[in-house]
């Protein structure tokens, strides 16, 4: 019996750890969002020394009063299809650098660019990122198809066909709503909301993950 579409796996991008961590760390960021920025600099600082004790799982959060946070997501999940999950880490670190995101993802700086403008703003980063994130002509030709007008909605007379992760970003946009999530950066421990802070640094994430380690040891 057929019903609404459903997500061929998980949603969230895993970051550091696995299944087995002691510790799970679920936050949810939106790309033109400085605070989110700030959050995914720092926690990731703060939790590189516990390795896979600790998982950390990165969520969508697309704020829409921020119009370019969708495109932003868009092309996030668009690397991820040609060039596999470890680009969404490589793709998150360029556009989160303080730098990049107050220079194309702000209010100010969009003001007067059109979507394409946008789009090629943010593959230029995702081609300048490094890491994981090697991007060849190629592979930028792959994520443009992916993020134009979806061909086979259009022959069928839709007017409003989105792209082809169109159905991927509104499965993170219903969880979220699902969840509760509102702004960002939001945080969960183990599945449930718990306070945290962008502007934590290294000693308050040591402090936090210490914790929880310890009390999942005593466990």
């Amino acid at each position: 019996m057929a019903g609404p579409p459903m997500p061929a796996r998980a949603l969230g991008h895993v970051i550091q750890g696995d299944d087995a961590s002691a510790v799970r760390l679920e936050f949810w960021l939106d790309y033109a969002c400085p605070f989110s920025g700030r959050f995914w600099r720092h926690v990731r600082s703060g939790a590189a020394k516990y390795g896979d004790k600790v998982q950390l799982v990165c969520y969508h959060q697309v704020q829409p009063w921020h119009f370019q946070s969708t495109l932003a997501h868009e092309v996030a999940l668009a690397f991820c299809r040609v060039k596999g999950e470890g680009a969404f880490v490589s793709f998150s670190d360029a556009l989160f650098d303080a730098d990049t995101q107050s220079a194309c993802m702000t209010d100010v700086e969009v003001e007067n660019k059109t979507k394409m403008d946008i789009y090629d703003s943010l593959i230029e980063v995702g081609r300048k990122a490094g890491g994981s994130l090697r991007v060849t002509d190629e592979d930028e030709v792959k994520v443009r198809e992916i993020l134009g007008l979806d061909a086979a909605a259009l022959k069928r007379g839709e007017k409003n066909p989105g792209n082809l992760v169109t159905q991927e970003l509104k499965f993170y946009i219903k969880l979220g709503r699902q969840t509760g999530v509102h702004v960002s950066p939001s945080t969960y421990l183990h599945g449930l909301a718990v306070d945290s802070s962008s502007s934590w640094r290294d000693d308050e994430w040591h402090e936090f993950f210490d914790r929880h380690l310890a009390a999942a040891a005593a466990n």
